[in-house]
């Protein structure tokens, strides 16, 4: 019987968890390290050959790009632009009425636990705890040391 990931770091004891999981996002950074540099060779490759499209023996590849607009330029178009043609393709400048959420900054709001224990009872209701993370710091050589 094969042994899966899952199983492996259940067996293991918290320190080798630790070590383990520092190891594993060692790897994902020099992972990710290697991806953006095969992707800008990539990328490198196919402006040099004026290309956007290349067809390879592991599939098509393609340089899809994001177009923004300079709308000081598109301007322009307001100029020799029949109005009902920019319709839905244009829209001018305006104001707009909107409703806006109420929002509480409880980094202010703190303060106000020492209100009375009714502000401190429904403060503290009203916390919802996100997910826990685990952040992994290496200890600094003095501390090791001691």
């Amino acid at each position: 019987m094969r042994l899966t990931y899952a199983d492996a770091v259940q067996s293991s004891t918290f320190d080798e968890v630790v070590v383990e999981l520092i190891g594993v996002r060692e790897r994902i950074k020099a992972m990710q390290q290697a991806e953006y540099l095969l992707s800008r060779q990539i990328i490198e490759t196919m402006e040099a050959d004026g290309s956007e499209r290349m067809r390879t023996p592991s599939g098509v590849v393609t340089t899809p790009r994001a177009v923004t607009y300079d709308t000081s330029i598109l301007a322009g178009l307001r100029e020799i632009t029949d109005p009902d043609d920019l319709d839905g393709v244009y829209t001018p400048e305006h104001e707009e009425t909107r409703t806006v959420p109420e929002r509480w900054d409880m980094g202010k709001g703190r303060k106000l636990l020492k209100y009375s224990a009714d502000h401190a009872a429904i403060i503290e209701d009203a916390k919802i705890h996100g997910s826990p993370r685990v952040k992994i710091e290496k200890e600094k050589e003095a501390r090791r040391g001691s």
